[in-house]
């Protein structure tokens, strides 16, 4: 029978973890709203595109930090600076992935409200055992690598996204003063 001790503390780690990870699409959202809206209209038109360019551009960088024990002296600190440039990106990235989620779930809320929602149910997939943690989680890091590509919104020419409205629910429209 597994100690107390043990128990609390994983339970502490899925806890860390799920609020590093809301976190970080929270944060997101908060400073780039444009770049989430056109992430997630990324996620809209061509999230296998987005999830496939991911695939073959971080997983590679993944990889290569999985074997920076095996890399020369030099590289290794690029190495490590690389992944975890792509893995800030990847997190950026997925940012539009919980607003597609959260579009969905409150079509009426403002953008802080739909990413915090679809963040939540995104973050308990992700932190599901053994599924989440080897298969869904990487998956979804590397849409949204491929999205953040997509999307380029380096360019001030982004495409943002409107947010979906459900039928019958008006969008207040805000006063000129």
């Amino acid at each position: 029978m597994p100690y107390t001790g043990v128990v609390l503390s994983l339970v502490a780690a899925h806890a860390a973890l799920f609020l590093v990870l809301l976190g970080h699409w929270m944060v997101a959202a908060g400073l780039f709203p444009k770049a989430t809206r056109a992430f997630a209209g990324i996620y809209d038109a061509r999230p296998l595109r987005a999830t496939l360019l991911g695939v073959f551009t971080y997983g590679p960088l993944a990889i290569l930090f999985l074997q920076n024990a095996k890399i020369p002296g030099g590289f290794r600190i690029l190495v490590v600076v690389l992944a975890v440039l792509a893995l800030l990106i990847a997190f950026i990235g997925s940012t539009g992935l919980a607003l597609r989620i959260g579009r969905n779930l409150s079509a009426s809320g403002d953008l802080g409200q739909q990413v915090l929602r679809g963040g939540v149910m995104l973050a308990l997939v992700f932190i599901t055992p053994i599924l989440g943690w080897l298969f869904l989680l990487h998956i979804g890091l590397a849409s949204g690598f491929g999205a953040f590509f997509l999307a380029k919104p380096w360019k001030g020419s982004a495409p943002a996204v409107a947010p979906v409205a459900a039928e019958g629910v008006t969008t207040p429209v805000p006063a000129l003063s």
